[in-house]
């Protein structure tokens, strides 16, 4: 992610040249991931990429120091079972299912292209739904880490 790629309207616009598809893909940024890019800037913003690296100046991070971190780090964070980063696209495209997102929807929130005639004759971007989605994600996930209680409900007896 650079920090070019960002749009005032909260957008991530990832360049088709780094896509497997060939194609420009844009991702919403929802309150939680806007939080982690301003505190990124504090330690990249001299730097072309949001998430620099912590060895090389001008680099990235990169996908393999973030496996190495994990594999680091996740007994320290309480888990119990070993992860890749990459399977957290699983979860997430997993989790909207749970959610009630549709399959066309959830396939373009992670970038996946349209198959068949669908990918012929469906062009809309699906910003709109993509964006509406996240924040069903965001708000189950703010549950999961314990960043938000659930919300009680409130039994009113009436009287008949």
């Amino acid at each position: 992610m650079t920090w070019e790629e960002l749009t005032p309207d909260g957008f991530w616009t990832i360049p088709a040249g780094r896509m497997k598809e060939a194609e420009t893909h844009t991702v919403p940024l929802c309150p939680m991931a806007r939080e982690v890019i301003e505190e990124a800037e504090t330690f990249s913003s001299d730097c072309h990429y949001v998430f620099r690296s912590s060895y090389k100046d001008a680099s990235p991070v990169t996908r393999a120091a973030l496996s190495r971190a994990v594999v680091r780090h996740w007994k320290i964070m309480g888990i119990e079972e070993p992860f890749t980063p990459h399977d957290l696209r699983r979860t997430l495209r997993t989790r909207l299912a749970e959610l009630g997102v549709s399959d066309i929807v959830a396939e373009k929130v992670i970038g996946h292209k349209l198959q068949g005639m669908l990918a012929v004759y469906n062009r809309h971007g699906y910003d709109k739904e993509k964006r509406d989605a996240l924040k069903k994600w965001e708000k189950k996930l703010r549950l999961i880490v314990g960043l938000d209680k659930p919300v009680a409900a409130k039994v009113i007896k009436m009287k008949g």
